[in-house]
């Protein structure tokens, strides 16, 4: 079977060429939905990219509340689920202008290649959410 880190290395660093465009459509062209995403033991289902967007956009926004200024991921581990599915591990470091580390997380996805594109069908957020929350700032909550 193929190595498929290549081709899932070349994903996560367009995700992040997107995320640092602050690009919401960008980001979710990234995916194929319906799309699922799981944080602090609750799911959310996106059924559209639009959908999808508009959650980006707002997340975006407190990412900037933050002073996220660079972002980094880090392909750690995949399985290979199927010849067009495959899960990965990823390590996440948001910093500031400065460098000064923010945040960071590991978050695992499922990709399937949709007409021979790698598209993530779901994500496990978990520890962006443990994150943010031990820095005070939980997703969702108010802005500082």
């Amino acid at each position: 079977m193929t190595d498929l880190a290549p081709d899932l290395n070349a994903w996560c660093a367009s995700y992040i060429d997107a995320f640092m465009a602050w690009d919401a459509e960008a980001i979710a062209a990234h995916w194929t939905f319906p799309a699922l995403t799981t944080q602090a033991g609750r799911s959310f289902t996106f059924q559209s990219a639009e959908h999808f967007a508009k959650n980006t956009t707002r997340l975006l926004g407190f990412y900037r509340d933050q002073n996220v200024a660079r972002v980094t991921r880090k392909l750690i581990s995949h399985q290979v689920m199927h010849a067009d599915a495959v899960s990965m591990c990823v390590a996440d470091e948001m910093v500031d202008a400065d460098g000064t580390l923010i945040a960071s997380w590991q978050a695992a996805y499922v990709l399937q290649r949709v007409d021979g594109v790698w598209k993530a069908v779901m994500a496990v957020a978990d520890g962006e959410t443990e994150a943010w929350a031990a820095r005070g700032t939980p997703l969702g909550g108010k802005r500082s």
